[in-house]
C-alpha cells in the first residue's frame, strides 16, 4: 500500500500495523502508536530515549534510571495496548541499520520498496522520475559494474 503524503494522512488510512519505524519525532508518536495493533512495535530514530534504550546500550544504573524517567510517558503510552517502544540513535552506517532491523520481530522483516535501478548514464532519467513525483519507492543508481 502506498500513501500520497500530500493528500492522505497515514493515521486516517492505516490500522493494526505490526511495526512502525518513526523518522518524524516525538510530536508524531501518539499518531504512530494509534495505528499500531496491540502487541505492535514502534522504533523511533528521533523520539525520546527510554530505559530500554539505556539497558540495551549497557549504560550505568544512574543513566538507565534517568532515561527511564525521560521516556516513561512513551513507555506508558506503549503499555496501554501491550506495544513496545524502542529508541535508537541515528548513525549513517549499515551496522546500525542492522540493529534497527533487530528491534522488529523476526517473523515480520522490514521490506524496502525499490522503484527502479538506473545506470550512471541514466542519471538524468532517474532524477526526473524522482522530481516528477512518480517514484513509488527508492530510486537507485548503479555505479561501476
Amino acid at each position: 500500500m502506498f500513501l500520497d503524503y500530500k493528500t492522505q494522512r497515514y493515521v486516517d488510512e492505516l490500522h493494526d500495523v505490526d511495526c512502525v519505524l518513526d523518522t518524524l519525532g516525538e510530536r508524531e508518536l501518539p499518531d504512530e502508536f494509534s495505528v499500531l495493533k496491540p502487541g505492535g512495535h514502534l522504533v523511533s530514530l528521533r523520539g525520546m530515549p527510554n530505559g530500554r534504550f539505556a539497558k540495551r546500550e549497557g549504560l550505568p544504573a544512574l543513566k538507565r534510571a534517568l532515561f527511564g524517567l525521560a521516556g516513561h510517558r512513551l513507555d506508558k503510552m506503549a503499555a496501554r495496548k501491550g506495544q513496545t517502544y524502542d529508541f535508537i540513535f541515528v548513525h549513517e552506517d549499515g551496522a546500525q541499520l542492522e540493529r534497527v532491523a533487530e528491534l522488529f520481530p523476526a517473523e515480520r522483516p522490514l521490506a524496502v520498496s525499490i522503484d527502479g535501478t538506473y545506470g550512471l548514464d541514466q542519471v538524468n532519467d532517474a532524477l526526473e522520475r524522482v522530481r516528477s513525483g512518480h517514484s513509488w519507492g527508492k530510486t537507485l543508481l548503479r555505479i561501476g559494474v
